[in-house]
């Protein structure tokens, strides 16, 4: 097939498509705001000529173009209220838009005209997908049936994250991460405050926060005013391989975030073998059986999340998890198929 992406070029979950789609003998292409060359795709700039989001409206013209030059068998534009809605209005079919997470589940219903981008690119798609099936209502809402939307996962892939030997024995200090980005929906402040509380009972933790955002200062600045931030770890973004070896490494896995798509940090930190503590919200309650392979809490309780008990016992059930709901290869074969069963109806 020759496939054009409408999406971040930039975002490791836009290139792990870009690269299986690539790796299986498709010709790729992706529009892309951010210049992000992957090796065997195809870019294509689309301008914003400095007027910022003011300036996405510039695509509307450039992507017709695009399009005829490349005359792909389909579209695939990520992201509702951005690319979803640019591509949709730039009358590119037949297209398949996806629904990340905030783009459906958060910005609709905060604004009137951030709906009226998403429920555009719903209701003129050919098929839209969600990262998982507690999305699918929301999407529903903004005018489309829900036997047009189907989830399918971004997906881990199980041999890349996987536990290291020996971790399971390790007594404290415990080590604990969070990959969450450091923006308001992430609620990392949350993590940090339960943390004075417990370093403050005397247990011995090592905590690695791997991720970046507008709040990075503000979180320093509340670590070294609790008189903990020689305990923490700031590692900004990582590469993937390194990511990989964190996790490997830790033992509890920590995800505060207010609201979710499909969590994939938690999805890669199961696979790994750590015992998940999450907020108690649909995108971590499809993945974490409270009490048994991790413990749910009330977002924003600083509370029940210091008094959630630490334990490294659930590593078997959690890898089993990864390896048979989410394994990259079982979420990419459906794409595959979604694909092949578009482009057929198209001919």
């Amino acid at each position: 097939m020759r496939i054009l992406f409408v999406a971040d070029a930039a975002s490791i979950h836009t290139r792990r498509w870009l690269e299986h789609f690539r790796n299986r003998g498709d010709e790729v292409h992706v529009a892309s705001f951010r210049a992000f060359e992957v090796p065997g795709v195809t870019l294509h700039v689309l301008p914003t000529f400095g007027l910022g989001k003011f300036g996405y409206f510039y695509a509307l013209m450039v992507l017709p173009k695009i399009f005829a030059r490349v005359q792909p068998d389909l579209v695939h534009a990520h992201y509702l209220t951005s690319y979803g809605f640019l591509a949709a209005f730039a009358g590119l079919r037949p297209l398949v838009v996806t629904a990340w997470g905030s783009d459906a589940l958060i910005a609709p219903r905060q604004s009137r005209l951030m709906r009226y981008f998403a429920s555009y690119a719903v209701r003129h798609a050919n098929v839209v997908t969600t990262l998982a099936d507690h999305m699918n209502p929301a999407v529903a809402e903004l005018g489309v049936p829900l036997d047009r939307i189907t989830a399918t996962p971004f997906g881990v892939d199980t041999d890349f994250f996987r536990p290291a030997p020996g971790v399971e024995a390790r007594c404290e200090p415990l080590k604990l991460i969070c990959t969450r980005n450091f923006d308001v929906v992430y609620d990392v402040a949350t993590l940090i405050r339960a943390l004075e509380k417990v370093f403050s009972r005397g247990r011995q933790l090592q905590v690695d926060l791997v991720g970046d955002g507008p709040l990075r200062s503000e979180l320093v600045d509340l670590a070294r005013q609790f008189g903990i931030d020689s305990h923490i770890q700031f590692h900004g973004h990582v590469e993937h391989q390194v990511l990989a070896g964190l996790l490997a490494g830790a033992d509890i896995f920590v995800t505060p975030a207010l609201s979710d798509g499909n969590n994939v940090s938690l999805n890669e930190a199961m696979a790994c073998g750590c015992f998940p503590i999450a907020t108690d919200i649909p995108a971590n309650a499809q993945w974490v059986r409270h009490g048994r392979n991790g413990y749910l809490y009330p977002p924003g309780d600083v509370d029940r999340l210091d008094n959630a008990a630490l334990r490294s016992s659930a590593r078997l059930e959690n890898r089993k998890i990864a390896e048979t709901r989410v394994d990259w290869r079982i979420c990419a074969r459906r794409m595959e198929a979604l694909y092949q069963g578009l482009v057929e109806r198209q001919g």
